[in-house]
């Protein structure tokens, strides 16, 4: 059984297994659509990890997620806010993480950009250590957990690094500990068969499965 309280909406789905002693996951969707592409990578993505671990699925969208990060949250390094302190519980108690967008602009949407303003905050993904007014190491609070990210455009792909590969990677995931990640973007999505994309969705499936 799940040790998180009831959720507040259907959208929030924690521990679709109840075997307490597998490690946990949380997959993150961010689209406004119901129902499409990335819903169905995203669910995919859950299938596939059920099998070895309990499985936290969050749609942002669902949740109405507020990505404004308040003013005096930042300093006191704590929020009051019940759906944030939720969401860096699962960040806290995951080992693997998996998100699923569309490229908008050359980045994820801005309510994801939110997510990781409010949950991936000081003691959640990182922390500084030391004494005040003298230099402080930063504690890289997600060292040793994977990640994987899917993600969405109507770009054809690019001829240099994937945009989303870097924002993931090096901003985002290396900063907090994370080295063992992949970054997987469907380009030219608009333009795709129907075909296609079930291929890429057994693709999700077997990435995921593959990483244990």
């Amino acid at each position: 059984m799940s040790v998180l309280p009831p959720p507040p909406s259907p959208w929030y789905f924690p521990g679709m297994l109840s075997h307490d002693t597998l490690p946990r996951a949380l997959v993150v969707l961010c689209h406004p659509n119901r129902s499409g592409f990335n819903q169905a990578v995203a669910q995919a993505a859950v299938k596939a990890l059920e099998a070895k671990h309990t499985v936290d699925f969050v749609d942002l969208y669902q949740e109405e997620f507020d990505p404004v990060l308040p003013g005096p949250e930042l300093p006191r390094k704590f929020t009051f806010d019940e759906t944030t302190q939720r969401f860096s519980k699962l960040v806290t108690e995951a080992s693997l993480y998996v998100f699923v967008h569309p490229d908008w602009w050359g980045g994820p949407p801005a309510l994801l950009k939110g997510f990781i303003d409010r949950v991936f905050r000081p003691g959640v993904a990182y922390e500084f250590d030391g004494y005040e007014f003298l230099s402080k190491k930063k504690s890289e609070l997600l060292a040793g957990k994977k990640a994987f990210v899917f993600t969405t455009t109507d770009y054809p792909a690019p001829e240099g690094d994937d945009p989303s590969a870097v924002i993931w990677k090096k901003n985002v995931f290396a900063y907090c500990g994370i080295m063992d990640a992949q970054v997987h973007t469907f380009y030219d999505t608009y333009n795709s068969t129907y075909e296609a994309r079930h291929d890429w969705i057994v693709d999700v499936s077997r990435k995921i499965a593959s990483a244990g």
